[in-house]
């Protein structure tokens, strides 16, 4: 199912988003100008946390979640669930903040991370799509 235009900002970061948890992940393959050393991919990570991923999270959980909460249980269910999910996320990331960080547990934000976004692109985004008409989608305010 194509993207609905409304949905298509967030969709495009999610890749960004996917770049990150790549990078962080062991045997990441070397990418030209991104941080290879384990110190240096924590920074980075850490870095793009707190400077875009926050933001990220918070215009999806204050604007995105409330205009589709209450339209469909499994929706609503889904929405629970990232909201977990995204506490977990927090939790690892706020981790990094000591740069005292194994290769494991980076290697498991980037999993966690991965797995996070997929979920949001291949159910909840596909889910939401199949909730809302088109119309009502365009009245998304993102």
């Amino acid at each position: 199912m194509r993207r609905h235009p409304s949905l298509i900002p967030l969709s495009r970061f999610h890749r960004s988003i996917l770049f990150v948890a790549l990078m962080v992940k062991k045997n990441a393959p070397a990418i030209q100008g991104y941080p290879t050393l384990l110190e240096d991919k924590t920074a980075y990570a850490f870095d793009f946390y707190n400077e875009k991923l926050k933001k990220h999270f918070e215009v999806e959980q204050q604007i995105l979640f409330p205009q589709i909460a209450g339209k469909d249980q499994a929706l609503d269910e889904l929405i629970r669930e990232m909201v977990q999910e995204r506490v977990h996320l927090d939790n690892l990331f706020m981790k990094l903040q000591s740069r005292n960080v194994s290769e494991k547990q980076l290697n498991h934000l980037g999993n966690t991370l991965e797995k996070h976004i997929r979920k949001e692109e291949r159910i909840f985004f596909q889910k939401i799509q199949q909730v809302f008409t088109s119309e009502e989608l365009d009245q998304l305010k993102l």
